[in-house]
């Protein structure tokens, strides 16, 4: 009976430090708000920086996180041709997705709709996120943190995709803190319904969806909206050095 009930408070802390570090990776997005504090007079300087940063390792982790992880996983029940169809499919979802939002976004200021798109789209990123950092960590420690670790340093950079936006749309530093704060809501959110939830009944399957429509979502807003904004201020040198940025991060990361 007491080697039960130490057991099960073994098994409470892991949980409960498991819960704790997965909350930490996602609420890095907070560290984007550091560049808050640059004069607005460069604002064209940083915002180049930081839409080229943010395209870069939104469409990186998606290209080469969440497209060939999905695709492992759905190759376990179809083949390639359909395979390709569906992952396709799910794309388009998500793409879908991102236009239906932004036409109902009421402001007409297309950097806040960039900041607003974000935040939504690294919320729904985030949730699988941290559904993997507990299934990870639960099944190999080690693994779990490397992986807690990584997305952690690449929460980063989307935090500063949404940080900035919002707050040169808006002239509102707490309104961008606070969205770079619901963001990171989608880790937390993640590993919560895993440990209570969902640990019983998600499946391969189910994460191939979650992936291939997060990489839609992801693509179409870092290639349409991103840097398509990112060319409004041409200020090219500073686009490209955020861009190389994003690739360094992401060879460190992946």
């Amino acid at each position: 009976m007491v080697y039960l009930y130490l057991l099960l408070i073994e098994c409470t802390m892991n949980t409960f430090m498991i819960l704790c570090l997965t909350s930490l990776a996602g609420f890095s997005t907070m560290l984007g708000n550091i560049l808050l504090i640059i004069p607005p007079k460069y604002k064209k300087n940083i915002l180049s920086f930081s839409l080229g940063l943010s395209f870069c390792v939104m469409s990186l982790v998606s290209i080469l996180e969440l497209i060939p992880e999905g695709l492992i996983l759905g190759k376990e029940k179809w083949s390639n041709i359909p395979l390709f169809g569906i992952s396709l499919l799910l794309m388009s979802f998500g793409a879908i997705l991102v236009i239906l939002i932004n036409a109902r976004i009421k402001s007409e200021d297309s950097l806040y709709k960039v900041g607003f798109l974000s935040m939504l789209s690294l919320l729904v990123h985030n949730i699988p996120e941290g559904v993997l950092c507990v299934l990870s960590s639960l099944t190999n420690t080690h693994f779990g943190l490397k992986m807690i670790l990584l997305i952690l340093i690449h929460n980063i950079p989307e935090g500063i995709c949404i940080s900035l936006p919002i707050y040169y749309a808006t002239k509102n530093r707490k309104k961008a803190i606070l969205y770079t704060f619901i963001s990171g809501l989608g880790e937390l959110s993640g590993a919560l319904l895993t440990i209570f939830v969902l640990h019983r009944f998600i499946n391969n399957m189910m994460l191939f969806i979650v992936f291939l429509f997060t990489a839609g979502i992801m693509i179409y807003l870092s290639t349409f909206k991103i840097l398509k904004e990112a060319f409004v201020y041409k200020k090219y040198l500073y686009l490209l050095l955020g861009i190389l940025l994003g690739v360094v991060i992401i060879i460190l990361t992946l």
